[in-house]
């Protein structure tokens, strides 16, 4: 009985200005403070679900443009395919072993000795083929991820505090100057009212509720009663439009949230075709080239099969007519005709044959090592075109080299050969791509101590929004179509990280395309293949 008591005798003593500014407040802070720790948690899940996203697509990636690298057993190129990756400023480790005797093959942790952790490591399985031949482990830190939530959530909190504390204030400043303050009078003018002082009329000139208020305090009972039900109809007529705005709001919010699943689906797409783009590349490119080797060697070793074919038919008749004691002259001397000139077919054939696999065997070696020798520009170059013939050959397109013979480079020939592949095979698919005809050129000269390269096509050309990103890693015009968009972004790195030169690029939409290289005749120390974390 006292405490119903003392309830009413609070609420007596609550004021109206009181209980406006308790319920605004109450109102505003009650549930932001309810909503505020869940909107965090919801932030750092978010958060935390991307870093795991993108440490598995990392991981893969990285496990895809390794594979070549550590099946040919050069860790120079691996660390150079790897910096893709390790460009990321949240990765803090990049370790490679092969398999079966685990032993390390790359280990980049200059950023884990830095940094106090906490880590989280993700393995992935490298093939080559159908073939496990080593594993990668990615390591990211995650103090990025903790400060940028920390951030936030400073961020979140000051934002929402601010943002509250200005919402009351502008609340209770509308509400004093459009209800504490006409209330007051309307009490005075009903006080006065009371007091029979009816001659002087309520002049409230506001066309509100208060307004209307003040009206019906001048009409009768029966007015009174007819404003009241005026004010009925306008509350019914504003709750049904509250009810069509909230229904408005939902249908709004499932529109957003139908985008946002058909977006994280497409993404996730997305990121399966990168993965395995690169994976299909590496093996076309090795394809190819061993393809058009033995394309090369069938014909020469065609004709020696032939030739000692017939060799032997001739052979056995001679040895016939031996046995039966009736060889001539004549035919000895047929037979030596014919093996004098199965002979000279027979070393022709082989010669060539021999020619194009020791061609091969260079190519390979500078591909796969790519150790630093000194080299015959011309030489180099022609050895790749005769490896590259058979794949031309099956198309309309003409490559020229016009470089003079007496350049001579103290370089890496495996990664400027790299660098010429990837040139012509970007022109075929992408420059001369639907042409019934095309002419790529290839020359050089000497300036000072360094030689300017130039490869040109007279193709389609490259729009002028699109040759600004040409070499960023990942873009690619046929991007689901066969093409990975790692080609001209490797060559861009070896240009400027292994051969310590640079490279332009400049073209007119239906006129051609043109890539200017500028390398010295004898090659950095280079550090990046040492240390590659200074590749950039």
């Amino acid at each position: 009985m006292q405490f119903r008591q003392f309830l009413y005798a609070l609420r007596s003593r609550i004021t109206l200005r009181l209980a406006i500014i308790l319920a605004v407040v109450f109102g505003l802070f009650v549930p932001a403070a309810i909503l505020i720790p869940y909107h965090l948690r919801t932030i750092e899940d978010a958060a935390r679900v991307k870093v795991a996203a993108d440490h598995k697509r990392l991981t893969e990636i990285l496990s895809v443009i390794l594979s070549e690298p550590l099946w040919q057993i050069t860790p120079e190129i691996a660390n150079i395919s790897s910096e893709v990756v390790y460009s990321d400023p949240r990765v803090a480790k990049i370790e490679v072993i092969t398999l079966p005797d685990r032993k390390n093959f790359i280990t980049n942790d200059v950023r884990m000795r830095s940094q106090t952790g906490p880590f989280t490591s993700l393995s992935r399985e490298i093939k080559h083929g159908e073939q496990s031949i080593g594993e990668v482990r990615l390591t990211l830190a995650e103090d990025l991820l903790r400060a940028d939530l920390e951030a936030d959530f400073r961020r979140y909190v000051s934002t929402g505090v601010l943002s509250l504390l200005l919402a009351v204030a502008f609340i209770l400043l509308v509400l004093q100057w459009r209800m504490v303050q006409p209330i007051k009078r309307l009490m005075s003018e009903s006080a006065r009212l009371a007091n029979g002082q009816l001659s002087e009329p309520i002049a409230l000139n506001r066309g509100d509720e208060l307004g209307q208020l003040a009206l019906s305090l001048e009409a009768t009972r029966q007015a009174l009663q007819r404003s009241f039900q005026e004010l009925e109809v306008k509350n019914q007529q504003l709750l049904e439009y509250s009810g069509g705005l909230e229904s408005k709001v939902k249908r709004r919010t499932q529109e957003l949230e139908d985008a946002n699943i058909s977006l994280e689906t497409a993404l996730n797409d997305v990121n399966s075709v990168q993965n395995e783009l690169a994976r299909v590349e590496r093996m076309a490119a090795l394809g190819s080239m061993v393809a058009g080797v033995a394309h090369e060697l069938n014909t020469p070793l065609g004709n020696c099969l032939l030739v000692c074919s017939t060799l032997e038919d001739e052979t056995r008749y001679l040895v016939k007519l031996i046995n039966e004691g009736g060889m001539r002259r004549s035919d000895l001397a047929k037979y030596t005709e014919v093996a004098t000139e199965s002979t000279k077919l027979l070393l022709r054939g082989l010669q060539q044959s021999a020619r194009l696999v020791g061609d091969f065997k260079q190519v390979a070696v500078d591909q796969s090592s790519a150790q630093r020798r000194q080299f015959n520009l011309l030489v180099m170059l022609q050895e790749l075109v005769a490896l590259l013939g058979s794949s031309l050959r099956k198309t309309p397109f003409t490559l020229e080299l016009d470089i003079p013979d007496n350049i001579s480079l103290d370089s890496y020939p495996g990664p400027l050969g790299q660098v010429f592949t990837n040139l012509v095979n970007n022109a075929v698919a992408h420059g001369l791509e639907g042409l019934e005809r095309g002419h790529m050129r290839c020359s050089a000269k000497l300036q000072d101590d360094h030689v300017a390269i130039t490869f040109e096509d007279d193709g389609v050309g490259i729009p002028p929004d699109i040759i600004k990103r040409i070499f960023e890693p990942f873009f690619t015009t046929k991007f689901g179509q066969g093409g990975s968009g790692l080609g001209l972004s490797i060559t861009f790195n070896i240009i400027s990280n292994v051969l310590g030169g640079e490279i332009k690029v400049s073209s007119v939409p239906g006129q051609g395309s043109r890539f200017e290289i500028r390398i010295p005749l004898v090659a950095p120390g280079n550090p990046e293949l040492a240390n590659p974390l200074l590749n950039n």
